[in-house]
């Protein structure tokens, strides 16, 4: 049994821990997301957001980090009325999905996907769908990009805040 604690540096927790094939080889890794504690600076703002690490094993088979992103996953009070706005980490065969959301009336969702480039030794965003809804009137929009629209960023280097949003009219 592998220790994730040993990653969660700092007074940081554990919020999820997804293990699977990330690189699409067969070999193990895990998408951690880590929950940093608040600080005094944050206390008075919405907090820290969580970070994102990518753990992959040696040959001796011990996990030992590979990218982070501080950037991805807002904080727990990010979401709005909504909650929490972290929703889930999904690996499939070489990629990893991470979708977060939130809001009140006009609820909103972003789905970032990363795929293992081999020839690089990283990830890179491939994907991201962000979409907006008023629950009220039902009225919805979504925007997809592809990694052509998004240009060539690693993992560890993606920003969403860098993306164009998705707003209702």
């Amino acid at each position: 049994m592998d220790d994730l604690k040993s990653f969660a540096v700092g007074g940081a927790k554990i919020l999820e821990s997804t293990a699977g094939d990330l690189k699409g080889d067969g070999s193990d890794g895990v998408v951690l997301v880590l929950d940093p504690p608040s600080t005094a600076a944050s206390a008075s703002t919405d907090g820290p957001s969580r970070i994102v690490t990518i753990l992959m094993r040696d040959a001796a088979g011990k996990l030992h980090q590979v990218a982070s992103n501080a950037r991805l996953v807002p904080c727990a009070t990010c979401g709005g009325i909504a909650g929490d706005p972290y929703g889930y980490t999904r690996i499939e065969h070489g990629r990893f999905i991470v979708a977060i959301g939130g809001g009140s009336r006009e609820r909103w969702s972003d789905e970032f996907t990363f795929a293992y480039v081999p020839a690089r030794n990283n990830w890179f965003i491939t994907h991201v769908s962000r979409r907006v809804e008023d629950s009220d009137t039902g009225e919805h929009k979504t925007i997809d990009l592809k990694a052509g629209d998004l240009g060539d960023i690693a993992f560890g280097d993606f920003d969403p805040s860098q993306i164009p949003e998705v707003a209702l009219p």
